[in-house]
């Protein structure tokens, strides 16, 4: 397949100014096309009638032949008896007969009934008359010219009715060197059709450059577009023009433009949130860095004693801790993302990671002074998920509950089934999320304007985590809050799965008794 670079496409855009150039445009390709279908169809119809009228013409001459010898026969015995009641004697004698019937009936005909030459011939085969055609110039003038390829005619012998005893009389008519108006007509039907098509032609120009621009005008528009969005003008569209196909190579245009300025957007937005999270990321490895760094200089110094040693070693341990803590929640937040984290879907019972969670946090929140409760149905609530997954959103979920809220508060999870879908809910009664905040407490290292030790502990990614969780097993997360009464954040996990997660069921699930 031939490659078309933007050179290419700017040299086919705007080609230059010679003649190749000029029949490339789609315009003269289509006028010269409807030209030519009408050329050809002229062309055609010439070559047809050129062979077809000649010989019908000629036909026709012969036919008239035919019919004037039948006149000139009825014509000579019309002479005959008229001869024969006023001269009878006439008929009696070859030479006078010659003269007064044929001769005459000859020159009759030669002239008003047909322009040709009449030749009448006896039984004996002897030239009893001969006529041409009085005037061969007015013939010429009145269009008739002498046709050479019309025959000569000659008809049979015919008995002529002479009322003479013991006399037969028989003659033969040959009509020869005919005018005829054949050459003459057809060269007025040939000039005719070529000014006829020369009228087509200009006419089917006419009509080719009228539907060309009807053409090709939406389709310089589409291109000028297109040359806008390339240039990287992406709020241009195509305009609708009328043309069924030309509307519908717009409105794929469109579209296309609008997905590829949404690309764009979102290419933008995702730019923008890389470099707020590489700023992040920073911020949060510099602070245990730079503690470490300080319990590191203060200990080669040889200066401090025991119990701040010890302490020393504490702190290092927990900047630690929390140096690996962040780096495995990056790596599972990138890997969910890149699309590259496994599940291991299988079907199980909900209420299971739901109790591992609560029993993990039951000590914390009670050296915290929060009661931690859970709610779950007393039948087993089946479903299709990952188990560590589920594990770690309900993980981060109640951490967070546990961390905003303050002393002597709740934190209630509880799970409900539904035909469509099950919902964990985690409930606290912190001090709540503003509503200006809300929208974008998912977000990576977002932690709000919340004060004191839970906002500083924290690094913004358990919530992202959670959404992106929740988002590889088809569901939803929501929040609710309220300034001084807490939040509520509600995951709904549905029941039907992709057939590519699908795992097959167990047999039995048995109910907690």
């Amino acid at each position: 397949m031939r490659r078309i670079d933007a050179t290419s496409l700017r040299r086919i855009a705007a080609p230059d100014g010679s003649l190749r150039g000029f029949i490339r445009r789609l315009d003269v390709r289509l006028v010269v096309a409807i030209a030519s279908v009408a050329l050809v169809g002229l062309i055609v119809s010439g070559v047809a009638i050129n062979q077809i009228l000649p010989e019908y013409f000629r036909q026709q001459a012969v036919a008239r032949q035919q019919t004037a010898a039948v006149s000139i026969v009825l014509l000579v015995q019309e002479i005959a008896d008229t001869e024969r009641e006023n001269r009878p004697g006439v008929l009696a004698v070859p030479e006078l007969r010659d003269e007064a019937v044929f001769g005459r009936a000859a020159h009759v005909a030669a002239g008003p009934l047909i322009p040709a030459t009449v030749e009448i011939y006896n039984e004996q085969g002897q030239l009893a008359a001969r006529a041409q055609p009085p005037n061969p110039a007015q013939l010429v003038k009145d269009g008739l010219q002498p046709d050479p390829d019309v025959p000569t005619y000659t008809t049979n012998l015919i008995p002529l009715r002479v009322a003479v005893e013991g006399t037969t009389i028989s003659y033969r008519v040959v009509l020869k060197d005919a005018y005829t108006s054949r050459q003459t007509t057809i060269q007025q039907i040939r000039g005719a059709l070529v000014g006829a098509g020369i009228l087509a032609l200009v006419v089917s120009v006419l009509a080719g450059i009228l539907v060309a621009r009807r053409l090709t005008v939406p389709i310089n528009r589409l291109r000028r577009v297109a040359g806008q969005v390339a240039k990287g003008n992406l709020d241009e569209r195509a305009e609708q023009s009328g043309v069924l196909e030309i509307d519908e190579l717009a409105a794929q245009f469109n579209v296309m433009a609008d997905r590829l300025s949404a690309s764009l957007r979102i290419l933008e937005a995702d730019r923008d949130r890389l470099r707020e999270f590489v700023a992040d990321v920073s911020h949060e490895l510099r602070t245990p860095i730079a503690a470490l760094r300080t319990f590191s200089d203060l200990q080669q110094d040889g200066k401090v004693d025991t119990a701040t040693r010890t302490e020393f070693h504490a702190r290092s341990r927990e900047q630690i801790t929390r140096l690996e803590w962040l780096s495995t929640n990056l790596l599972d937040l990138s890997r969910i993302e890149a699309g590259i984290f496994p599940l291991d879907m299988r079907w199980g019972d909900l209420r299971d990671p739901i109790r591992s969670v609560v029993e993990a946090h039951a000590e914390a929140a009670e050296e915290r002074g929060i009661a931690l409760t859970s709610e779950v149905p007393s039948s087993a609530v089946e479903a299709h998920f990952d188990r560590e997954r589920i594990v770690q959103l309900v993980t981060n979920l109640t951490g967070n509950a546990l961390k905003f809220t303050p002393r002597g508060g709740q934190v209630a999870i509880r799970l409900t089934d539904a035909p469509a879908a099950a919902t964990i809910e985690v409930r606290d009664t912190g001090p709540g999320i503003p509503a200006d905040e809300l929208p974008r407490i998912f977000e990576r290292f977002y932690r709000g304007t919340n004060t004191g030790d839970a906002r500083a502990s924290g690094s913004g990614l358990g919530l992202a985590i959670v959404r992106s969780i929740v988002g590889m097993h088809g569901g939803s997360v929501e929040v609710e809050s309220t300034i001084g009464n807490g939040s509520v954040f509600r995951v709904i996990l549905p029941h039907v799965i992709p057939a590519d997660l699908a795992a097959p069921r167990p047999d039995d699930l048995r109910e907690d008794q």
